[in-house]
């Protein structure tokens, strides 16, 4: 499997690493298995957070991971405006060691960090990097890293603090606006590592598109899309939320074999995204970091249903699907968009920047049929 240097760390990752957003339910034993089979499969970079999939993912990944500490790495991380204070995030970071049944982090990240939130929390005396570091100093953490949705121009500046080894950021084949960040990063010698290179799996599900892009090459559209984000050099790693062993298959297909798209199939593609601009501008990728709502809305379930009808043209199926909110499952705890009460609260915690109220009720137009 394919590896590249994360910066000045010395560690090399393989270019694919298992991200463990997706890893949802109650049963910890089947997601330990697909994380053990996907560490044996080669793959050696592990990225999850203390909150993903209502704080059980740390203990699938840990319970997947034992008798492999050697062969992996593992990131987990915090925001700072969670844990405001040295202390807070020490004992977070306590918590994460024990659920990952480990002696220390590989990683440590500071999750969804603005570079307000850096200057106005992180760095204060007494504050949550003060925590972090001295959870270095006593062996628990060896490599500090951020994660961000800021404006490219804030992530340059985080970087250039020197306070961090690598960055974790949103770049795909429809959203390149990173790219800068990504230059500067490896001028910096920080390491990279890409999250949403399928958008959230929305572009694996466009194989017509994706034949076109690579002249029929591939094949799959998860596989064109990933390739297109790895043809950037600067890039170390990119995570995929694998969910299922053909997924764990794939990728490990895809990281054996990489080559990187040539000039003919980048110019492909920059046709290509000026076809899809209009529509790919406010694309829900499923992160669920707007949820849950208030009013109980089912907001990205209804996006990406949106999305399937209004990008893939399954407009009937999402409209089927739509009709089962609030009456049968997977459905039935989820209201339809016409709860929304434009509370707001979404609108902040929303990674896209998405108009989630005007957007629901464009969805609701689309699939009520």
């Amino acid at each position: 499997m394919q590896k590249r240097p994360c910066g000045k760390t010395g560690l090399d990752f393989t270019i694919i690493g298992f991200g463990a957003m997706r890893i949802h339910g109650g049963e910890t034993r089947p997601w330990a298995d697909l994380v053990a089979a996907a560490a044996d499969a080669g793959f050696n970079y592990f990225d999850t957070s203390h909150k993903y999939c209502s704080s059980t993912s740390e203990v699938k990944l840990g319970e997947g991971l034992k008798g492999r500490r050697d062969k992996v790495y593992i990131s987990t991380k915090s925001s700072a405006d969670d844990f405001l204070t040295a202390d807070a995030v020490r004992k977070v970071i306590d918590e994460s060691l024990q659920k990952l049944q480990v002696d220390y982090l590989d990683f440590y990240q500071l999750w969804s960090l603005p570079l307000k939130d850096f200057n106005e929390i992180a760095i204060k005396p007494g504050g949550t990097l003060e925590g972090i570091r001295k959870a270095m100093s006593e062996g628990l953490i060896r490599h500090l890293g951020f994660t961000s949705h800021d404006t490219p121009e804030n992530v340059i500046a985080l970087l250039r603090t020197g306070e961090f080894e690598s960055v974790t950021l949103q770049y795909n084949i429809i959203n390149r606006v990173n790219e800068p960040v990504i230059a500067e990063a490896a001028r910096l010698g920080i390491g990279v590592v890409v999250m949403g290179p399928l958008h959230g799996g929305i572009l694996g599900t466009r194989s017509d598109v994706f034949d076109r892009l690579v002249g029929g090459a591939t094949g799959a559209a998860a596989e064109a899309a990933m390739r297109f984000v790895l043809s950037n050099p600067h890039v170390t790693c990119a995570i995929s939320g694998m969910t299922k062993m053909t997924d764990v298959d794939a990728n490990k297909r895809t990281a054996e074999s990489f080559r990187p798209l040539s000039k003919k199939e980048l110019a492909a593609v920059d046709e290509e995204l000026r076809r899809f601009k209009a529509i790919t501008d406010a694309l829900c990728t499923g992160c669920r970091y707007c949820m849950p709502c208030p009013q109980g809305v089912g907001i990205f379930v209804i996006l990406t249903l949106a999305n399937m009808a209004r990008v893939y043209g399954l407009v009937e199926g999402a409209r089927r699907e739509y009709a089962r909110f609030g009456r049968e499952w997977p459905f039935a705890d989820f209201k339809d968009a016409t709860h929304c009460t434009e509370c707001g609260q979404c609108l902040s915690k929303c990674t896209q920047k998405i108009d989630i109220p005007a957007e629901l009720a464009k969805a609701h137009e689309l699939l009520k049929g």
